[in-house]
């Protein structure tokens, strides 16, 4: 390992290998890939150094998972690798059909917390290009679990805290606000997603899925789901465990919209900002 760096919004001791080559499993998630990428990202800065990153697919180029998806997720990679700031600093080598069962166990490697590599991962924080930006819309984005190909169970049951009567209930109250609803899906085309995100005026949302998008844009956001993961995710944005918390009650804050815009604007430009301090080449 070379010196460490402290990554300037977390504060993490970050280091790297030698060489600035580092692995990523890939699955089948945008999110997972997207995670990878500001990683990446933020690690060339930090050393002011190319980076190159290596991901591991268990399957070939072509493969979908679902036969209703209007693309691969190589295909979603290569798109939105390309909206990123600073884009070639990040070399980005598809790796297919690997037997690597290492990088399946650790999900990434050669890089991360100076204590412990395998540590969750927050110092992710990067953007896309500036050019890409655009005004905000009278338009809420959301997304659900309702049209995943499984329905989350098991270890994933925290994605479900909000039942689907409840996302009914969310849906049909920013209608009644004026808001212009636009529904996105695993299958939603991945340049229909990005539009959509980036002209929003906030989003919606269950931890998962496009919400990267919507972090790389700084865009205000709810997250709602069971896992404190999701402050992770989306540092930008304010996130709700369950729908009634008595010291935290999502139906408090949704009725007070669009009231509860502008706090929801705030917390994006707060973190936006920080961004900028970082890059100084935005």
């Amino acid at each position: 390992m070379i010196d460490v760096y402290r990554e300037p919004i977390s504060g993490q001791p970050i280091t790297v290998n030698e060489d600035y080559e580092i692995d990523w499993r890939g699955t089948i998630g945008v999110g997972d890939i997207l995670y990878g990428l500001n990683a990446a990202h933020a690690l060339a800065k930090m050393y002011d150094h190319p980076i190159k990153m290596n991901v591991f697919w268990t399957h070939d180029e072509d493969y979908v998972y679902h036969y209703d998806d209007p693309e691969t997720i190589i295909e979603r990679t290569h798109v939105l690798h390309s909206l990123y700031h600073n884009q070639h600093d990040v070399t980005v080598n598809h790796i297919f059909n690997s037997t690597d069962e290492e990088i399946e166990k650790l999900r990434w490697r050669g890089f991360g917390h100076k204590r412990d590599q395998q540590k969750v991962l927050t110092f992710h924080h990067w953007i896309f290009r500036k050019d890409l930006f655009q005004r905000s819309e009278n338009k809420v984005v959301f997304w659900r679990p309702t049209f995943n190909r499984e329905i989350p169970s098991g270890g994933k049951k925290w994605k479900m805290t909000f039942s689907v009567k409840e996302w009914e209930r969310i849906i049909m109250f920013l209608e009644l606000k004026g808001y212009n609803l636009v529904e996105l899906t695993y299958r939603t085309p991945v340049r229909e997603a990005i539009y959509h995100i980036s002209t929003s005026k906030f989003c919606i949302f269950y931890d998962g899925m496009w919400q990267y998008i919507a972090r790389n844009f700084c865009k205000p956001v709810i997250t709602l789901g069971g896992s404190s993961i999701a402050k992770i995710h989306s540092p930008q944005g304010v996130h709700f465990s369950k729908p009634h918390d008595d010291s935290n009650c999502f139906w408090d804050y949704l009725y007070k919209l669009p009231k509860n815009e502008m706090h929801l604007l705030s917390r994006a430009k707060r973190y936006k900002k920080q961004l900028m301090d970082k890059i100084d080449d935005f």
